[in-house]
């Protein structure tokens, strides 16, 4: 597996990771000193801790791919702009700003009376209608969408979290189980390819602490690593 980007994915790692406490779900705190230097301790197993099992695996691969696929879709509804919006007083300064620049200067010129509002005459009107409609766009594309309209748009973050909670469902798992589990595919997949001990495997996590996997779990994961590092960090690839 190529792992060019490494250092950049790592941080990424303990991002959006389950905690309780110092630890994550997925990580062990450290050992006393006189169990150290013994045997990689056995991963404690739990209903929010699951064994990377093929089986799960295959789970935990649809899973991530319908969720992909949902934030995708969710980003495109959302349109190009969702990202960049201002917020109302970033807009409200941004008119301002542009009011006083050349461009508005350029759109008075062209329609001289335009704002006075005095004229009943038929052509004045349009005349203002169009220097109205100019001026929108001109502000549209300067300041962005106004954000009093665009706010009715449903909430990207939620939509993402969404996306999520779906694809847990989708793989048969509870959100924590979900999160859980991408958390600890992270560190052995971005890790150097070290045979595990019979007893498994112990990678460094944050801090003092420990991702911990046994020899079947790195036997069932390892192959399958390029694949999900791609379902993992799509925009990466």
């Amino acid at each position: 597996m190529c792992r060019a980007n490494r250092g950049v994915r790592v941080a990424a790692v303990v991002t959006g990771a389950v905690l309780t406490g110092t630890f994550s779900f997925a990580q062990t705190p450290p050992e006393p000193a006189a169990k150290a230097k013994g045997a990689v301790p056995a991963p404690a197993f739990s209903e929010t801790v699951l064994e990377l099992t093929p089986a799960v695996l295959d789970r935990l691969a649809k899973a991530l791919a319908a969720e992909e696929e949902s934030r995708r879709s969710s980003a495109a509804a959302a349109g190009p702009t969702a990202g960049a919006q201002k917020t109302k007083q970033e807009y409200d300064e941004c008119q301002q700003s542009l009011m006083k620049g050349p461009e508005y200067a350029q759109l008075l010129q062209e329609y001289p009376g335009a704002t006075t509002g005095r004229s009943k005459d038929a052509s004045a009107r349009e005349a203002a209608q169009e220097f109205m409609t100019k001026l929108a766009a001109l502000t549209e594309k300067t300041c962005g969408p106004d954000p009093a309209h665009t706010r009715e748009k449903q909430d990207l973050a939620r939509r993402l979290r969404e996306a999520e909670t779906k694809a847990a469902e989708r793989g048969g798992f509870t959100i924590r189980q979900y999160a859980v589990l991408k958390e600890r595919v992270t560190p052995l997949c971005l890790s150097d390819p070290v045979p595990p001990s019979p007893d498994g495997l112990r990678i460094k996590g944050v801090g003092s602490a420990s991702f911990v996997y046994t020899a079947a779990e790195v036997a069932a994961l390892r192959p399958r690593c390029d694949v999900f590092i791609k379902l993992l960090y799509p925009d990466q690839n």
